[in-house]
């Protein structure tokens, strides 16, 4: 009998780049949660079918690996990781102070289709924040996950939702439970009349409710949208109280992270825990999205617990080492640009400095005019370019340019990192 080698569909032996770019994004996940303050946890792989069957959502209970161990007990390979960490707070860590900040690697199951960027097994970190209830914890989190990308410098947008302002509708037009997480399942998998029908049969004021519904479903932009929303929900939905976590994580987040966000009134996650902001990474020209995460204060709950207001997020760290594959070919940071061939030890040094510093860079050596170097730096992509040349080698000095903004110093090559930074 011939033995089959191959894994079994949607499993993975992982290899040479493969294998690199994920241990790279394992390594800077655990870097960023040491530098944010989350503990290190590790969960284990099996557990009862009733943790997740519980409420992690329609999809999630369809697509599981179920089976009964050699005690007759229902158990499941995880499907996720957050549901874990709520039942090891719930078993271990209750006496402790809060907020509780914890941190995961965890390899993960799902019984989906196999197709790009889906797999059966694949790999999360994940982070959880316990014990708070202010919006400043969502905005940590967003900014974390913003910081992460920009650090691997994959192009991407953090889009942002509440669910309160769904579930607040259909709270008040008395849709309600298992029937109101098939209508935010609905809008999830982009089957937006299936949830509009689902709305209709079963609204107080169908017309009202399915029209107010579609339109949160399909707005979508900056901060602006949030003065569309209120006037969209008004006082028969209270627009306040359903919006005022997005005021308030606009208001926290910094601007930098701001302009990389797009905000969606009716934005819906596949996880039915979530109970207000939620938000997903999502990568120019890749099918999927790579990260996500929300609130869900009414989790321990759920397992019999005392209320807990938490919050966390997810990396698809498989996803992230795809997309980064996709885009790292042009993240050229740096052209280091010597005039003359007199300026060519020098340049060297400064390139050299610069990979301690930690930035991508390549060295020019083929051009005497400045001006034609400063264009061939701008098509490559580049953010900067360093010019050395023959006044420069005299006086210790570099100029600077931001290919970008168009904004050039000089200064001592000696300050070289403040130059740059100067120039941002």
């Amino acid at each position: 009998m011939k033995f089959p080698y191959e894994p079994i569909r949607g499993f993975r032996d992982l290899f040479g780049e493969e294998s690199c770019k994920l241990a790279e994004v394992f390594s800077r996940s655990e870097e960023l949660a040491r530098r944010w303050g989350f503990e290190r946890t590790f969960l284990p792989t099996v557990e009862r079918f009733a943790l997740f069957a519980a409420k992690s959502g329609e999809e999630i209970r369809r697509t599981m690996f179920v089976f009964k161990d050699k005690a007759g007990r229902e158990v499941a390979l995880r499907p996720e990781a957050t549901a874990s960490v709520v039942r090891a707070y719930l078993h271990s860590l209750r006496g402790r102070s809060k907020p509780i900040k914890l941190f995961t690697l965890v390899n993960v199951f799902r019984y989906d289709e196999p197709q790009f960027a889906r797999y059966r097994e694949f790999y999360q970190a994940d982070f959880e924040v316990l014990g708070s209830s202010s919006v400043l914890a969502d905005a940590e989190l967003v900014t974390m996950l913003d910081e992460f990308y920009e650090e691997l410098g994959i192009d991407h947008v953090i889009v942002v939702g509440s669910v309160k302002a769904l579930r607040g509708v259909l709270e008040v037009e008395g849709i309600r439970g298992e029937e109101q997480d098939r209508v935010l399942h609905f809008i999830d998998k982009g089957e937006l009349e299936k949830a509009l029908e689902l709305v209709r049969s079963k609204a107080k004021d169908p017309e009202r409710a399915s029209r107010v519904i579609e339109e949160l479903a399909t707005t979508e932009g900056g901060p602006e949208i949030l003065e569309k929303g209120k006037e969209l929900l008004g006082e028969e939905y209270s627009a306040p109280d359903l919006l005022s976590d997005l005021e308030k994580l606009i208001y926290f987040l910094p601007d930098d992270v701001l302009k990389r966000c797009k905000f969606k009134l009716g934005f819906a996650r596949g996880l039915a825990y979530y109970t207000g902001l939620i938000y997903e990474v999502k990568v120019p020209g890749f099918p999927v999205s790579v990260a996500g995460g929300g609130r869900y204060d009414l989790l321990t709950q759920v397992y019999g617990g005392e209320p807990l207001p938490a919050t966390g997020f997810a990396i698809g760290l498989d996803r992230t080492a795809l997309a980064w594959k996709r885009q790292c070919k042009s993240k050229l940071e740096v052209i280091v640009i010597p005039i003359g061939e007199e300026a060519g030890k020098e340049a060297l040094l400064v390139q050299r400095k610069l990979s301690e510093l930690g930035f991508s860079s390549t060295l020019l050596d083929e051009f005497k005019s400045v001006k034609k170097a400063f264009s061939y730096a701008a098509s490559t992509g580049a953010k900067w370019a360093v010019v050395i040349g023959r006044r420069e080698l005299q006086e210790g000095s570099v100029v600077v340019k931001n290919l970008e903004r168009g904004v050039q110093v000089k200064c001592p090559s000696s300050e070289l990192l403040d130059c740059l930074l100067k120039t941002l």
